[in-house]
């Protein structure tokens, strides 16, 4: 494989506009290339003086890096070969002068280098920040270790409040009197310290939904207690990975690039018969990315206390957690995909008949069958169901936008809960419809999944204080009273329903179209290289965004021939709304696709690459600084 594929296959996604553009540089050392094809000389005697004569000049031809200030740089000074400046905030940079612009061609390495130390100096500049960043982190989980380390020593002993008041008092006491012992002294700042840590509540649980909406100070809530020990430490076990990975995540940055900077530079040297490659990896090498050995030392940290903390000493365990497991290629996976994909109809036949059956597979308590995965199903519908008492993930609002679409399906299965268990399929007749009981659950049942969307925006609204999350509530409202007025409508064929219907379905269909176009799928964006569409597309062909855009608009307005009442072609009503229903289904699945097509893309723009793992102790030095 070339070396420019596999770059691009080890790249860490999230990161792609921060690693060196390995193709643009490319393709100026092609647009070199092409130049010298057809500017060479004729004849081998001639190359050869040329190439003799580029060798003696070596020298003049490339002077070296110099590193700049962007605040106190001047164009008309010198350049001075490996020179290293001052840093000042990080705006540290470097350049390379090359002094032969002026020769045939010269303006082609000077366009080369000039975009070589571009990249270089936003590779430079990431990765230092990155960096940074995570030193932060570590320092913040040394605290958190340290607090681990202290209240689980202090569990074990029944009377150990007692012992730290007690020595508490008498340390103080000591230091009044007279200079302690360093050991002294350095329990005393302990224990002053502790006094400021306290333990963040584990779990996002109603009552802790309750009481923060209350306002009840969070500290009091947990007790140092054993179990909530465990629950501290497995979340810190789980801290310590996560932050594990970031680490070997950049570690191979910075790996990938060198290298990717010693490759192009080697084809630069093969093109133009020069050598500074050696001069310009010397400059690699001295720079942040080549030299700085903080993220080796983190990880060596990170291993020892991992080790000894949460493996018991165990290394071969430790460092089985640490590292994720290859993954193992299996060539059966095509093969497998479609053999179960033929079967799912004939399986899902089966299973209509067999509805318990479902159901003990689903709550199934017993570890087979994918008993996390179903567990994870079982949760998100929990979570969406109590909206807005737990915190609002990915996997729940986005459960929430799937069964918005369901509505149909789960007055459907009203119906039948209403036509089996009431008997009417022994006589043959329907008898649900005049039901008032019927008819009252039919305009809840309808309105019950964007009730639950509209709870986890006003939940969201009320953590982030983002107002895009109120506007997205009111969206769904307004959704709720269209449903509404259908509802009412076809039950009361009344003219103010209609109006009311249709003015409602209106406003619905407009802002949740615009909505799903500009904020789900961040398209229409009038500035974009892509007329219309978005700056990074995933999907090569334009085309596919247009169409898309396009159904979801018409697809969007297919459920208001509810309201109006028309038929395209001779249907019975049923099957229309079954027709509309299915059409809703296959909207949601494009939906789907191009909503986490934007949220991949927002992380990428945002270099989120890593899950965010709330730290279990807090520290309220901010608190006491207030008071």
């Amino acid at each position: 494989m070339k070396f420019g594929k596999e770059f691009a296959a080890q790249m860490v996604p999230e990161w792609e506009g921060a690693y060196m553009d390995y193709n643009l540089l490319k393709t100026r050392l092609k647009e070199i290339l092409r130049f010298r094809q057809r500017t060479r000389p004729p004849t081998a005697t001639a190359a050869t003086r040329g190439g003799l004569k580029r060798k003696l000049t070596l020298y003049r031809a490339f002077s070296g890096l110099t590193q700049r200030n962007h605040t106190s740089y001047n164009p008309m000074s010198k350049p001075v070969k490996n020179q290293r400046g001052e840093e000042d905030e990080g705006s540290q940079s470097y350049q390379t002068t090359f002094l032969m612009a002026s020769d045939e061609g010269g303006e082609y390495e000077l366009v080369y280098f000039r975009r070589l130390d571009d990249e270089f100096n936003k590779v430079n500049r990431f990765y230092k920040c990155k960096v940074e960043e995570v030193l932060k982190e570590a320092d913040s989980l040394t605290k958190q270790e340290g607090s681990m380390s202290h209240e689980q020593s202090s569990s074990s002993d029944g009377s150990s409040s007692h012992d730290e008041d007690d020595a508490e008092k008498e340390e103080e006491k000591t230091k009044n009197q007279s200079n302690n012992t360093n050991g002294n002294v350095v329990r005393l700042s302990l224990l002053e310290v502790l006094d400021h840590v306290k333990m963040n509540n584990t779990s996002e649980t109603p009552r802790s939904t309750i009481k923060g909406f209350l306002k009840v100070p969070r500290h009091t809530e947990l007790k140092f207690t054993r179990e909530n020990l465990r629950k501290v430490e497995e979340r810190l076990k789980r801290a310590f990975v996560e932050f594990y990975q970031k680490l070997r995540l950049l570690k191979s940055y910075s790996f990938l690039n060198t290298l990717a900077f010693s490759k192009i530079m080697k084809k630069y040297d093969k093109i133009t018969s020069r050598s500074a490659s050696a001069a310009y990896m010397r400059m690699v090498d001295n720079s942040y990315l080549g030299s700085s050995d903080d993220v080796t030392r983190l990880m060596e940290r990170v291993e020892a206390t991992f080790i000894k903390h949460f493996s018991n000493a165990n290394r071969s365990k430790g460092m089985s957690i640490l590292r994720p497991k290859a993954k193992r290629e299996r060539h059966r996976t095509t093969f497998t995909m479609g053999f179960f994909s033929g079967c799912a109809a004939a399986l899902f036949i089966a299973l209509i008949g067999s509805l318990q059956l479902l159901l003990v597979m689903l709550f199934l308590p017993f570890n087979i069958l994918y008993r996390s995965s179903r567990f994870f199903l079982l949760t998100c519908i929990f979570h969406c169901i109590a909206a807005p008492l737990y915190k609002v993930t990915l996997p729940d609002f986005f459960l929430g936008d799937q069964l918005t679409s369901q509505v149909q399906a789960i007055r459907s299965l009203e119906f039948y809960v209403c036509y089996y268990g009431w008997g009417d399929f022994r006589r043959r007749e329907n008898t649900c419809s005049s039901s008032g009981l019927f008819n009252t659950f039919n305009f809840i049942v309808a309105v019950i999944p964007f009730v639950a969307r509209l709870l986890q925006c006003l939940r969201r609204l009320f953590e982030e204080k983002d107002p895009m999350q109120g506007l997205n509530g009111l969206k769904y409202f307004v959704t709720i009273v269209a449903v509404t007025m259908r509802t009412a409508y076809v039950l009361d064929k009344g003219f103010t329903w209609l109006v009311l219907a249709w003015v409602f379905s209106a406003i619905a269909a407009i802002g949740s179209t615009y909505w799903d176009l500009v904020f789900d799928w961040g398209l229409l964006q009038r500035h974009s290289k892509n007329w219309w569409l978005r700056d990074k597309l995933l999907v090569p062909s334009k085309r596919v965004y247009y169409l898309a855009m396009a159904l979801n608009v018409l697809l969007r307005f297919a459920w208001l021939q509810t309201v109006l009442g028309y038929n395209l072609v001779p249907l019975h009503k049923q099957t229309t709304v079954a027709i509309v229903a299915s059409l809703e289904i296959i909207r949601r699945g494009i939906w789907n696709f191009f909503r986490l097509e934007n949220e991949h893309l927002n992380n990428v723009g945002k270099y989120r690459a890593f899950k965010s793992v709330p730290l279990p102790f807090n520290y309220d030095e901010d608190g006491d600084k207030d008071e």
